[in-house]
């Protein structure tokens, strides 16, 4: 109860929000809208080809950057089906939602900039003890870069990716546009944010353990790959630089637009996640106006997190299937 007490006070002080915030968000999308989409398909091998269809997609973005996504939409049903599409954590590299498929929604699985790239692999230097050096993952350390250009930072660009995303998305001829939900997972939720606020798309949002909000109190406390990025690069400058880095990351908190966001929003949060530290999503949780709804967990043993991630593929289905289809379940979200 002390931990839920802890995390339930945290609150955003959104007095500190760049005064230009929609200024600047305004020529970002205007750059944007200069770079043609260049939309190409390929169809992908699948098993399932007469339920259903399975495709690569590419388009442009920022920096005439080439984003991909796959996109699966299901075949037998009458009618355009609703789409969900998710963005993955940092670092982390998603799957297509199977409940979704069953319940007849079709997905858009984004993959994040620069994650076409294996993380890099760094020698660890042991103790002279005539064993060989081990090799370690890294971070990709894209969220160390740039930090002093808010117009070139890595934020800034995955959010115009998802900008385009949604673009794109709306589209496809396959599926109804006016029915548009979003997953997004850890950074993928500001991503997800991001497009609620600024673009106004999305009738509904599930955020998964949301992260890289609410950087005023969790950047210190986070152990996520972005936080240490940060922390990192901020320690190479002074007193002056680091105080400019911090106004500059208020550019991409989604504590800052969370009052533009008027979609259903649904979060699933564990208590004692030490990435997506859980004070941003109850900052952001209290922020926003419209209908807005919180599941929790509070276990983080390898047998709880299985089946968490269980619970929280059900809730979001679930979900999607009320919000989207007008399905409401026989019993509340988040029961089995």
């Amino acid at each position: 109860m002390a931990l839920f007490d802890e995390c339930f006070s945290a609150e955003a002080d959104i007095s500190h929000a760049p005064r230009d915030l929609d200024k600047f968000w305004a020529a970002q999308i205007a750059r944007l809208k200069k770079v043609p989409l260049e939309v190409q398909t390929k169809k992908k091998v699948s098993r399932k080809i007469f339920t259903e269809q399975n495709l690569m997609v590419e388009y442009q973005s920022i920096d005439k950057y080439h984003m991909q996504a796959q996109f699966i939409a299901p075949r037998r049903l009458t009618g355009k089906p609703p789409l969900v599409v998710i963005f993955p954590d940092y670092s982390k590299e998603t799957i297509a939602y199977k409940g979704l498929m069953n319940a007849g929604i079709a997905q858009l699985v984004v993959r994040m900039r620069g994650h076409e790239a294996p993380r890099p692999i760094a020698a660890q230097e042991l103790p002279q003890t005539g064993k060989k050096e081990e090799k370690r993952e890294q971070s990709y350390g894209y969220f160390g870069e740039r930090l002093l250009e808010p117009a070139e930072y890595y934020a800034n660009k995955i959010y115009l990716d998802a900008y385009r995303t949604i673009e794109v998305a709306r589209l496809r001829r396959e599926i109804d546009t006016s029915r548009i939900g979003i997953i997004g997972q850890g950074v993928g939720a500001a991503q997800a944010l991001f497009v609620a606020a600024y673009m106004e798309r999305g009738e509904a949002l599930y955020l998964e353990n949301p992260a890289f909000l609410h950087l005023d109190e969790t950047q210190n406390i986070s152990d996520a790959d972005y936080a240490r990025e940060i922390n990192t690069a901020a320690r190479g400058g002074g007193k002056k630089a680091k105080q400019q880095i911090k106004e500059n990351l208020r550019y991409f908190d989604p504590v800052y637009f969370a009052r533009r966001i008027s979609a259903s929003t649904a979060f699933s949060v564990n208590l004692t996640n030490k990435e997506a530290v859980p004070h941003g999503a109850f900052a952001l949780f209290h922020l926003l106006k419209h209908e807005k709804d919180m599941f929790l967990f509070t276990e983080g043993d390898p047998v709880a997190l299985a089946e968490e991630k269980r619970k929280t593929v059900s809730n979001a289905v679930r979900y999607f299937r009320e919000k989207l289809l007008g399905q409401v379940a026989d019993h509340p979200i988040g029961d089995d």
